[in-house]
């Protein structure tokens, strides 16, 4: 009989998504809250809840206890809090989440993590989610390490369009983070009203847009058995930022004035933002990449899981039919 999972990260887009297929998956799921107000809609969901921070390791022995795996999905990418430092959550939090699994016996840490880049394009953020990834091999505990690609959910919408967040709970482009949030309410229109679409650089380069509900269904997956192993993730096709504005020209029936964002300008906004916002200077480092190097699949992920894979056109084209109320 298979036990408790535990998923840290749970209110978040990714950690809500992975609760919800757990528990479809007949997972008995516990989920790691900071704030009690959140509980009730886990406790609808069919799920348990356990009030714990990342940040404060007293709070996760008890979380721990009779759990056997552990979905992680927790980041400070997109801050909720001033005190979600990437030192804080990425470096520190870890450590002691991984600490107290660990101790409390948990057999399976299953960690969502980011793409393998050139050394060049290595930041604070991405340096810390490496460093995690070591820390979890060297733990004891069976492990699975997804190194995530571009989640369609969020590039997507920050192209300008409200599409992607149709009956999405919780969508990461909404948390409370200023930066982030700020510019999404400014731009949310710009491909649904304005015919406007906003990429990083030239648009030419290549990535494997997954969409995060199939991420979710690899972490629960992952929960259920498998090998042990790094996984690079990523959705079924390599597509441009230029390719998906083609998607939505032909869903939606129209044409689109593209606006680029030249690569060199997100690499000096980073530098620039650095000294006092390090989470802004992250997501414009991240936009930097976007714009400069290619991402792509490992088919051998999808086989090992066996995941169907979700299509830029298929996701947009759930997301126009659930706007249309189709």
């Amino acid at each position: 009989m298979m036990g408790t999972v535990l998923v840290a990260g749970a209110t978040g887009q990714l950690g809500t998504a992975a609760v919800k297929e757990l528990i479809v998956r007949g997972r008995m799921v516990r989920a790691l809250l900071r704030n009690p107000e959140a509980a009730p809609r886990f406790v609808a969901l069919g799920a348990e809840t356990a009030i714990g921070d990342l940040t404060q390791a007293d709070t996760l022995t008890a979380a721990c206890q009779g759990v056997t795996e552990i979905v992680a999905t927790a980041n400070a990418a997109v801050p909720s809090r001033r005190t979600d430092t990437f030192e804080a959550v990425e470096r520190h939090g870890y450590r002691n989440l991984v600490r107290a699994a660990a101790a409390a016996g948990v057999r399976r840490f299953i960690y969502t993590s980011v793409p393998s880049l050139r050394r060049e394009h290595s930041s604070e953020f991405f340096r810390m989610k490496t460093e995690t990834e070591e820390l979890i091999r060297t733990s004891g505990m069976e492990h699975v390490i997804f190194r995530a690609d571009v989640f369609m959910d969020v590039a997507f919408a920050m192209m300008g369009s409200s599409l992607p967040l149709r009956g999405t709970e919780a969508a990461t482009v909404l948390r409370p983070f200023p930066f982030a949030r700020n510019h999404f309410e400014r731009n949310k229109d710009s491909i649904d009203k304005k015919h406007i679409a906003q990429i990083p650089g030239d648009g030419t380069v290549r990535h494997a847009f997954i969409c995060v509900d199939d991420v979710a269904r690899f972490l629960a997956a992952a929960a259920n058995g498998g090998a042990s192993g790094t996984c690079t993730l990523g959705g079924p096709e390599a597509l441009t930022y230029l390719d998906v504005v083609k998607l939505y020209e032909k869903i939606m029936g129209t044409q689109l004035l593209v606006k680029k964002t030249p690569a060199m300008v997100f690499r000096i906004l980073s530098h620039l933002l650095r000294p006092f916002n390090p989470a802004g200077a992250n997501i414009m480092h991240i936009n930097y990449i976007g714009a400069t190097e290619e991402t792509l699949n490992d088919p051998s992920t999808q086989e090992q899981f066996q995941i169907p894979l979700t299509t830029a056109e298929t996701f947009l084209r759930r997301k126009y039919a659930f706007a249309a109320g189709v």
